[in-house]
């Protein structure tokens, strides 16, 4: 049984989580690692017994990787895609997927021509035993019945870990929070957007970067999602960012917890709490082996991966629309 290399790009934040990966599988091992800040590269070759990489081309070519995994900013990875799937190396490409539209297409398109397997991890598949309970509960049999709208909303502080997160050129602040919403709703409703409107502005922190977003969707079998992204809070005030997700079936409510359900309705009412969120006490946020374990399988079984990268590009074009929205100051057609 192969062992699969992986090559890592990104050892941010979300890099303690893609590090267990090693601990809890014996089909995969760490080859290399590469950060901006020379420190973290450092620090992560370290825990892992990888070699610390000195550029991110070295990752994305080097021999001995199969995978690479692509936990760097949105605005990198469409240049780091293309390079990789070049070299034949395959991908775990964290959300979100791209900064725009045009790289969201590069990046398929690059996929497509080399041949090579993608797995995106959005919260379907950081949750996926959430996502099943959803399946079961909205089905056309299922106790709530179908989907008929939802709406999500985030009040909080600016996310800062790093300079580009302020920067408009760099991150479209909704971009960390709608791909987890946007994919939800796609694929369980299997509808389409049909029309986006969006209202941006900076209106409270002093940085350059709108601080509240509205996004309005309407859906060509007459859906509707509202999605609302509000860093508004100043990180001094110690204040918790409030969120909430609802989704409205035929027969009832569903509050949706990330890696929990809540539901209620006429004929009462129930919750689900995820498997896949802790382990031994320790928070793995979404089991991210079980998802390396996936695109093994599609590398070697031809197995369809989801979601992948044209998972990704469905919510990038939402995200786009709302950009162009925002700007021309009028609703989308999709």
């Amino acid at each position: 049984m192969k062992t699969y290399r992986v090559g890592v790009i990104g050892c941010g934040a979300v890099w303690k989580y893609h590090r267990l990966v090693f601990e809890m599988s014996d089909r995969l091992a760490c080859a290399c690692v590469y950060d901006p800040v020379a420190e973290r590269t450092q620090e992560a070759a370290a825990l892992v017994g990888a070699r610390p990489a000195t550029s991110p081309e070295e990752v994305l070519t080097a021999p001995d990787v199969d995978i690479v995994a692509v936990l760097s900013p949105s605005f990198t990875h469409a240049g780091y895609v293309e390079t990789g799937a070049a070299a034949g190396k395959h991908f775990m490409l964290e959300k979100p997927m791209s900064a725009t539209l045009d790289e969201a297409e590069r990046i398929v398109r690059a996929i497509q021509a080399a041949g090579v397997k993608c797995f995106h991890p959005t919260l379907r598949a950081l949750a996926s035993d959430v996502f099943v309970k959803l399946q079961e509960l909205t089905g056309d049999n299922g106790p709530l019945g179908r989907v008929q709208s939802a709406f999500y909303h985030l009040v909080g502080a600016p996310l800062t870990r790093s300079p580009w997160m302020i920067d408009r050129n760099c991150c479209f602040p909704p971009a960390e929070y709608d791909p987890h919403v946007f994919d939800t709703f796609l694929e369980l409703t299997g509808d389409e957007p049909s029309s986006v409107f969006c209202h941006k502005a900076n209106y409270c922190r002093p940085f350059a970067q709108d601080d509240v977003t509205t996004m309005l969707i309407n859906f060509r079998e007459g859906r509707f999602l509202q999605f609302d992204c509000h860093w508004v809070l100043d990180p001094d005030w110690n204040c918790s960012s409030v969120s909430s997700f609802e989704i409205i079936c035929e027969r009832g409510l569903i509050r949706h917890r990330w890696f929990g359900l809540e539901w209620q309705s006429k004929d009462g009412k129930g919750e689900f709490k995820s498997a896949r969120d802790m382990m031994n006490g320790v928070r793995t946020q979404g089991n991210r082996w079980e998802h390396y374990h996936a695109l093994i399988d599609g590398i070697e079984n031809g197995t369809k991966l989801s979601p992948d990268e044209n998972d990704g590009l469905r919510y990038v074009r939402i995200q786009d629309a709302a950009l162009r929205s925002a700007a021309a100051g009028l609703p989308i057609q999709l």
